[in-house]
């Protein structure tokens, strides 16, 4: 009799594994079939671009991704190409079919039921599949490993507990700040006290962390190597420019501007990621300044930017998920809930007061984690049960609404401009600021061969980094500013308001006026041929 109970919960369990993967891969499969899904942001194209060796990467470049540890970066290179579709996209869809059926999985285990699970589905990975990210997939895969963890603590059951700790490194792979944030905001709904308890738990998660560490120290002495130095030489003050407003400071001081001979409009190419120039971009000297300058005070409307953060949680991208995650809530609250919900907003709340605020990207996570959260402990029956499962499909109904009609705009709009652009110079061509949309030029499937092709030469963040076109031209002698001082000039996409600091920069280094050579008009984008002219 105990024998035929055991092996019908094994039966049960196996039946729940596949019935959740099925479910999952078929929902993936309907919204990237029916849909286009398009990359969140220009920053998972980027690093698509390192892994494969395209468009800002040069050829054969070590896949170092930079936001993401770099053994990903290996993983992402070595799936093969299928049909069009490169290997960090499969990564990508991969890991939010497989983070949706542990999703799907955890709460069926949980007793929440097939009919409140699947519009949990829905509302969690609707929008990270239309609109992937690799922060919120991080945080996503962290989410799964809560699930787990929860599981584990309730169930005892030990592949649950192997599967927490590797949806946790995979996470920490990927996006370690987002991994670290939503582990901060789950801290109160973990049972910590039953896991150390057991000796099974300390040693796994005393594999996970070395784990971590070992991945750690491998990302970090990637970037040991003297090919690097350039850019972690500017990165840190880098970032005080481009991420918390230094420049505007610096303006505001003729004086240490005048000392270090630099002009407002130096400061004001920084603050747009211009670092070709080494006379300007110049980390010693921009130290410097920023020392003389002081600590940075907290900046003004600080406390706007936190609000603001707040605020952006009804963004209507999130506001089907919250709203549910708060009724839900409100139905069964309890101690470790509530102190979740008070992690979250504080960090929130923080990021928007150091000048961080509104980045949807790392919300959603926590957005999702507060609505699995909610479902911990709804042991409910009666009405109580059909209005939990009301609520959540009401709520991804709504979602769905929403996102399938940002989908369509968008796909409407890329597919236009895609059709409007045609092959791009045999030289490599600067691109600076958001003038050329990525998304819409490399969706997350099936690539074009032109496009794959294209050599730019990207003014941002990786323009210093060893894999770019930008270092590799600047190593042969084709820097973007030899090539603007010469006679052919150089293609560039770029805003109007960026050609104008570029014109500016060249009269004030160089005596010289910035000429337009030619146009080529791609939709609304521009090509434009120009250079340094006396």
């Amino acid at each position: 009799m105990v024998n035929s109970s055991v092996s019908g919960r094994a039966t049960s369990k196996s039946w729940m594994i596949v019935g959740s993967f099925a479910t999952t891969i078929l929902f993936v499969l309907f919204l990237c079939i029916y849909f286009v899904p398009t990359w969140e942001s220009n920053d998972d194209i980027a690093m698509s671009m390192v892994a494969h060796g395209y468009g800002i990467a040069a050829p054969g470049s070590p896949p170092t991704l930079i936001f993401s540890n770099v053994l990903w970066g290996y993983i992402t290179r070595v799936i093969p190409e299928i049909k069009g579709i490169l290997g960090y996209s499969i990564a990508t869809l991969s890991v939010l079919t497989v983070v949706g059926s542990m999703i799907v999985y955890g709460l069926l285990r949980l007793g929440i039921g097939y009919i409140a699970s699947l519009p949990v589905l829905a509302l969690l990975l609707m929008r990270p599949v239309l609109f992937p990210q690799f922060t919120i997939n991080a945080g996503l895969l962290m989410v799964a490993a809560i699930i787990c963890c929860q599981l584990y603590s309730r169930q005892n059951d030990k592949k649950l507990l192997i599967a927490s700790a590797l949806f946790a490194f995979l996470s920490y792979l990927v996006r370690s700040e987002e991994c670290i944030l939503v582990v901060i905001a789950a801290l109160p709904l973990i049972n910590i006290r039953t896991l150390l308890s057991s000796t099974y738990a300390r040693m796994t998660l005393l594999a996970l962390i070395s784990a971590i560490l070992i991945s750690a120290m491998i990302d970090h002495q990637h970037y040991q190597r003297a090919e690097w130095n350039s850019f972690k030489e500017l990165n840190v003050p880098r970032a005080l420019f481009t991420d918390f407003g230094a420049g505007d400071y610096l303006q505001k001081r003729p004086d240490i501007l005048e000392t270090h001979d630099y002009s407002k409009n130096d400061i004001n190419l920084i603050n747009h990621w211009f670092f070709v120039d080494p006379n300007i971009a110049n980390p010693k000297t921009l130290r410097a300044m920023l020392k003389e300058l002081g600590p940075l005070p907290i900046q003004h409307h600080a406390l706007a930017k936190a609000w603001l953060g707040i605020k952006t949680l009804w963004n209507i991208a999130l506001l089907p998920t919250l709203i549910a995650a708060i009724l839900l809530t409100l139905l069964r609250p309890n101690r470790r809930l509530i102190s979740s919900w008070l992690l979250c907003l504080g960090a929130v709340f923080m990021l928007g007061l150091i000048g961080r605020p509104a980045i949807l990207r790392v919300y959603i996570p926590l957005v999702c984690l507060l609505l699995i959260a909610s479902l911990f402990n709804m042991n409910i029956s009666g009405w109580r049960k059909y209005l939990c499962t009301g609520i959540l499909l009401v709520a991804a109904a709504i979602n769905t609404v929403i996102a399938f009609s940002e989908s369509r705009t968008l796909q409407i709009n890329n597919a236009a401009i895609r059709k409007t652009f045609t092959a791009l110079p045999n030289d490599s061509t600067v691109v600076w600021g958001a003038g050329l949309r990525f998304e819409a030029l490399y969706p997350v499937l099936t690539q074009s061969p032109t496009a794959l092709h294209y050599q730019l030469y990207g003014l941002g963040v990786f323009t210093l980094a060893p894999f770019s076109v930008a270092y590799a031209e600047q190593k042969a002698g084709r820097g973007m500013i030899e090539r603007l001082m010469s006679k052919n000039g150089i293609p560039i996409i770029a805003y109007e308001s960026s050609i104008q600091i570029l014109g500016i920069y060249c009269n004030e280094h160089y005596h010289k006026n910035l000429k337009q050579l030619s146009v080529q008009p791609f939709g609304d984008t521009t090509l434009q041929w120009i250079r340094c002219d006396s």
